[in-house]
């Protein structure tokens, strides 16, 4: 994921909408912060209580629901595992930038915000397990026969601005390719058939498309590359004890099926295959 701005403010039905529809993009202003004492709790009083910082701009991993307070699959991914493992969690939201920033100097303990296990990243921090898969798609016209990135050679294109799938379609030139600001955008488009297909990061587009399940869209998965699509937590270099709990409540709640059902609570999605 390079870039994303979402909608909230979805219209009532998209062949109604105007061109480029009414949207409130989220803030990437500091909010208040958002504590555990909000979610409840079964551990007792006295549990330890670690410090993690989320972004609360990336729905539906992480973000403000309509009273402000921080929701989204990383948001109870993270709950459970300190449920799992005996810590409450104190949940701040913080500006993305100032996020690795607070965790070196000690202010949080660990980052979840749809993270990926960088180079630059790993250097510095401890990357846990991946909890998540979040590959790169194609979305696409349920009539068209699309297997790859190669397939939209003839097709009408569309990507966000500034990312990795715009400049990978700009490469492959294919019939026509517009570059949009938001992935509200971008699904409205298919919608309307004014695009054959569209390229994001597959929980965003999913994220939007289970707002219309009257709309029947086909997925397809493209990029191959090994751990490309994994998304990991990260604690600080030398707290292994902490990086110990969060793999093993992972693991347990892949096991489980506890993160497959937290993901079905924000995606429920129509698909076409």
């Amino acid at each position: 994921m390079k870039k994303i701005t979402l909608s909230f403010a979805l219209c009532a039905g998209l062949f109604g909408c105007t061109d480029k529809p009414t949207e409130t993009p989220v803030s990437t202003e500091s909010q208040p912060t958002t504590t555990s004492e909000q979610i409840p709790s079964n551990l007792p009083s006295d549990a330890p209580v670690v410090r993690v910082v989320t972004s609360g701009v990336l729905p539906p991993l992480t973000f403000l629901d309509e009273k402000g307070t921080l929701t989204g699959i990383d948001v109870d991914i993270i709950h459970a595992i300190g449920e799992n493992q005996g810590f409450k969690v104190e949940l701040h939201k913080e500006v993305f930038v100032d996020m690795f920033p607070g965790l070196e100097s000690g202010k949080y303990q660990a980052v979840i915000s749809g993270l990926s296990p960088s180079p630059e990243r790993i250097a510095k921090f401890n990357p846990t397990n991946a909890y998540l898969q979040n590959p790169s798609v194609i979305m696409h016209q349920p009539n068209l026969t699309v297997t790859d990135v190669a397939s939209l050679k003839p097709l009408r294109v569309a990507t966000m601005k500034d990312t990795t799938q715009e400049k990978m379609i700009n490469e492959l030139a294919p019939a026509s390719h517009e570059a949009v600001e938001t992935v509200f955008q971008l699904y409205q488009g298919l919608v309307q058939q004014k695009y054959d297909a569209v390229l994001q990061d597959k929980y965003f587009l999913e994220y939007i498309a289970a707002n219309y399940p009257d709309y029947q869209m086909s997925v397809v998965e493209y990029d191959k590359t090994p751990n490309a699509a994994d998304i990991v937590i990260y604690t600080q270099k030398g707290d292994q004890e902490l990086l110990d709990k969060i793999n093993a409540g992972i693991d347990n709640l892949q096991q489980s099926g506890e993160i497959d059902r937290i993901i079905s609570k924000y995606l429920t999605v129509p698909t076409a295959n």
